[in-house]
Order: structure tokens, then C-alpha cells, then sequence
């Protein structure tokens, strides 16, 4: 693939020269067009914005300020491991087969321009590099070379480097004491993180680049709008999967790490009354399950938790107590594997089963 050629020689010509140059001579790259010759030029002496003034904000993205490119990038991630080095698999040091070392079909990176945050939601990968030869040196800075050059050679915009500060620390983590953790990768508080910006026909692109003396990372992101796949259950639906299945499936919300119910998870919970009143003689076992995030047994203590907030919910409106039984099984019994956004949210569920 094109851009997978076009990163391993820009690593070969790096640690052949050690200097900060262009993915090749004229000679080397006759084919190379000017365009292209320009951006790889100027991609190690690229403005960042300095930033004024308190950082501690978020604000919505410009992309009026990214020029477009039209540079083959091939398919998502966008960028392939350079010469001599591999993106290891999730859980293990073997190499990736499918180019990424971790996946999410939706979910975040927080980017950083220089003045503010921004959540950069979508698809998102991350890749974790090491070298192909285990006894070889770590070349940090053949690695960073390599991979701003590459994303400049593309058209992406370098915005800003990150060190995070105190006080951003607060900011980014007031509401979750993990968001730097999750959504920013290496090891920010020590290590500058980059943040570069794509727009191009194939989407808008978002990169974090993170290295030390022994690592190197990539957090890239696919922007899209989140798009619902849970459908309100009806309790005409209901009726229809108890009849075939057994039991109906629910995804019923409710509040992080609560039994409390969210609006569109007690409208769920008046269709099941509306099921039990239409249907006198059905009795239900209300059974909760969860996805496998947290401990096992905090799992099954909330899964019971919220089974039990929707059997006091239907009690307390007239339905008689000996036609439910609440239980929860934490993440004992998935649907799926828990390995993807996706799935996971499959996961979190209420089941009816019919008695």
C-alpha cells in the first residue's frame, strides 16, 4: 500500500542520516510532487500556537483553519508501523493483524489546539509500537521523525504539544477521575503529547502522538455523530418476543454506576406496565446484567439493584408482587463478547423471562 511504503522509507532515510530532512532527495523521489515536497519540508518547523491565557476550556473545533487534503492515506488507522518497528496486539507483544492495537467503535480522544480542549468523538484506534528486534535500541528520535513526517507528507496540521499542567488536570478530570487516562494516550504529564488535524475527503481525522525513550503511540480518531441503535421497547414487542423466546431483551437506562431510571428508561418501564396489565396472567422474573467494566461483585450488586428499582416501580402502580421476581447476574451471562463499545452496550440489559 502507498502509505505504508511511503512511512518505512521516511524511518530507512532517517536513521540512515540521522538528520532532520525530507522523505528523500530529488533524486530519490523524482516522482514526489511539489505539493508534497513542501509539506515534508516544513512539517519539523511547523508553527504551534503559544498559548494566552487559561487553557482550561473546551470549545468546538475549526475546521475552517485545516486545508483540505487530497493525499492518499489509505484505510483507517491511517498509518502503518515504520522500518523495523511493529504495532503490537492489545493484550500481548505479538504483532497486529488488523493494524491497530486497541479499538473502539465509538468513543473519544480529547484533542488539545494550544488554546482549548476538544472532544473528538467517532471511531477511535490505538497503536502501541515496539521494535522487531527486541535487542535493538529504542531510536526515539528516528520514531518521532518518522511519524510527524509522514502525517505533515499527508497534509495533517500539527496543533499543539501537551504537557499537562495542574490545573488542566483538575479541568479535564472534574467529572471523571479517568478522563486524561482514557482519552489521551501515553503518559501526558511527563511525556508531550502532539495533536495533529486531517481534513480530507474520507473524513475528518484527529491524531495523538505520544513517545519516550522506550515507547511510542498513536491515538487516532474518525470523527462521526454518535448514532442510537437502541430502540424504545413497546410493550406490543414485548409481547411478541416472550411469545417466541421466552423472555424479551430490554436496554434500559439508567443512571452510571445508579439503579436510578433516566426518562427514556422509565418510559421503558411504563411499557412493561402496560404489558402486565394487558396480560393479567403473565407472571415475570426481571433479571439485570451488565457488561464486564468494574468488579464482579459491584457488577452484580448494581444488576440486582436496577432489577429490583423496576419491580418496586411496577408494585407501586398496582401490579401484585407474587407475578415478579427480581435478580441480577452482573456480567455472568453475556450476550456477546464485551469487546467493542457495541457489544458492551449489548450487554447492559434487562431481561423479562417469562415464568
Amino acid at each position: 500500500m502507498t502509505t505504508n511504503l511511503t512511512f518505512e522509507k521516511l524511518f530507512f532515510a532517517l536513521s540512515l542520516t540521522v538528520a532532520v530532512a525530507g522523505c528523500g532527495s530529488a533524486s530519490d523521489k523524482k516522482d514526489e510532487t511539489p505539493q508534497d515536497s513542501s509539506i515534508v519540508a516544513t512539517s519539523i518547523t511547523e508553527t504551534i500556537p503559544v498559548p494566552t491565557g487559561t487553557t482550561e476550556v473546551f470549545k468546538e473545533f475549526d475546521w475552517t483553519t485545516i486545508p483540505q487534503s487530497n493525499s492518499e492515506i489509505g484505510a483507517f488507522p491511517y498509518v502503518s508501523a515504520p522500518a523495523g518497528f511493529y504495532i503490537q496486539e492489545k493484550d500481548s507483544y505479538s504483532e497486529s493483524k488488523t493494524g491497530y492495537s486497541h479499538l473502539k467503535d465509538f468513543n473519544k480522544l480529547i484533542i488539545f489546539n494550544g488554546q482549548s480542549f476538544f472532544n473528538a468523538e467517532g471511531k477511535v484506534a490505538e497503536l502501541k509500537f515496539r521494535r522487531k528486534d527486541e535487542n535493538a535500541e529504542w531510536n526515539q528520535y528516528g520514531f518521532d521523525s518518522s511519524v510527524d513526517k509522514y502525517l505533515a507528507s499527508i497534509g495533517a496540521k500539527l496543533l499543539a504539544k501537551l504537557n499537562i499542567t495542574k490545573a488542566q488536570e483538575d479541568f479535564l478530570n472534574k467529572d471523571d477521575d479517568k478522563a486524561i487516562y482514557n482519552h489521551i494516550i501515553g503518559d501526558p504529564y511527563n511525556d508531550p503529547v502532539r495533536f495533529y488535524a486531517l481534513n480530507h475527503p474520507k473524513g475528518k481525522i484527529m491524531f495523538q502522538v505520544s513517545s519516550n525513550t522506550a515507547t511510542g503511540e498513536i491515538g487516532v480518531v474518525e470523527l462521526a455523530d454518535f448514532e442510537q441503535t437502541i430502540k424504545a421497547p413497546t410493550a406490543v414487542q414485548m409481547k411478541k418476543d416472550i411469545d417466541a423466546n421466552g423472555k424479551a431483551i430490554l436496554n434500559i437506562n439508567f443512571d452510571t454506576d445508579k439503579s436510578t431510571l433516566l426518562p427514556d428508561g422509565q418510559k421503558a418501564v411504563d411499557e412493561i406496565l402496560t404489558l402486565l396489565k394487558d396480560n393479567s396472567s403473565l407472571k415475570i422474573a426481571i433479571e439485570g446484567h451488565t457488561d464486564n467494566a468494574g468488579t464482579a461483585a459491584r457488577n452484580k450488586t448494581l444488576s440486582a439493584e436496577r432489577a429490583n428499582t423496576i419491580l418496586k416501580s411496577l408494585t407501586s402502580r398496582g401490579v401484585a408482587s407474587n407475578r415478579l421476581t427480581a435478580a441480577g447476574f452482573g456480567a455472568e451471562r453475556p450476550l456477546v463478547a464485551n469487546d467493542s463499545d457495541e457489544n458492551m452496550a449489548r450487554n447492559r440489559r434487562v431481561e423479562l423471562v417469562k415464568k
